[in-house]
């Protein structure tokens, strides 16, 4: 009888402490209209990368991708990690349960690309938060150059921060082919 309440006491204890836990809350989920005026790589054969990379913890957030709309004609897509859904017609996820998550698109650009991108909020203070990001790539996956400073020629990025989350847009360096973005 001793032992059974202790085994109880712990377990409540332990449950206590896992609701306390910024991991076991609900998350916030923040949005943003992503239109990305492709004019000047339009004919161009490439690939569209929605990649979401997992934190120091994972801290298993998700991004979905809904009304994504394009030009481009679409070819054959492939996926890295835990994505589930389909880009068209939707919806996309992508969970960062591990450190690289991506849903990579083969394209013919057009003129224009615009989605809608949720995303969780999962953060714990002081751990490398998880980050969210696409880019364009040419038909080698090499990624169109961008002023993205971490060298990723990322189009956009996001660290999931909780309630500090906010894109970070980068634009084309390329003098030839200025596409841009914007994120709101």
């Amino acid at each position: 009888n001793s032992i059974m309440k202790n085994c109880t006491k712990t377990a409540l204890v332990a449950l206590l402490s896992l609701l306390g836990s910024p991991l076991v809350h609900a998350s916030n989920i923040v949005s943003f209209q992503v239109v990305i005026d492709t004019t000047p790589l339009a004919g161009t054969s490439g690939f569209m990368a929605f990649d979401l990379y997992g934190g120091i913890p994972l801290q298993n957030n998700v991004a979905t991708i809904t009304n994504f709309l394009t030009d481009a004609t679409l070819g054959s897509s492939s996926t890295s990690g835990t994505v589930g859904g389909s880009l068209t017609p939707g919806p996309l996820t992508l969970t960062a349960n591990q450190f690289f998550n991506e849903w990579l698109q083969a394209a013919t650009l057009g003129n224009g690309i615009s989605f809608v991108l949720s995303l969780t909020t999962n953060y714990a203070a002081g751990t490398t938060p998880d980050s969210f990001a696409f880019s364009l790539l040419d038909s080698t996956q090499n990624p169109f150059p961008t002023s993205d400073p971490s060298g990723a020629n990322s189009i956009f990025a996001i660290d999931l921060t909780g309630d500090s989350t906010s894109p970070q847009v980068f634009t084309s360096t390329n003098s030839t082919l200025q596409f841009t973005a914007t994120v709101t």
